[in-house]
């Protein structure tokens, strides 16, 4: 078992994070002594930790990985995939219009013409 200072230096993860994650119920140590609030962490939290950690690399909030934390399956890991692919066709048509901006750029502004005046897009 690890004291909260000894587990925080193995995962890389300031004891200010530990001690979030648990209060949000992400991380919870194996043990907690009940006259001091000791938290003991073991090597299943360690496992946990790294699970987190790939998940937020992958784009899951914390969020959405304490909502599936015991029920990850290939479905919700697909409904991630799709909503990665929208937001990049999001960003694709954001760089789009970022470049059709440019091309209206006349003696520093922005001149707009017959197609942009009419049409206006609000998300």
């Amino acid at each position: 078992m690890y004291k909260i200072g000894e587990f925080s230096k193995l995962t890389n993860l300031s004891i200010r994070t530990l001690r979030y994650y648990n209060d949000i119920g992400l991380l919870i140590p194996e043990e907690v002594d009940i006259y001091t609030g000791y938290r003991y962490y073991g090597d299943n939290n360690l496992y946990q930790v790294k699970v987190i950690e790939l998940l937020k690399n992958a784009g899951f909030t914390l969020e959405e990985i304490i909502e599936n934390q015991d029920n990850f399956n290939d479905d919700i890991i697909l409904k991630h995939k799709q909503k990665l692919y929208q937001e990049i066709n999001d960003v694709q048509d954001k760089i789009k219009l970022t470049d059709d901006l440019r091309n209206q750029i006349k003696d520093g502004k922005i001149i707009l013409n017959k197609i942009n005046k009419n049409k206006v897009i609000r998300r």
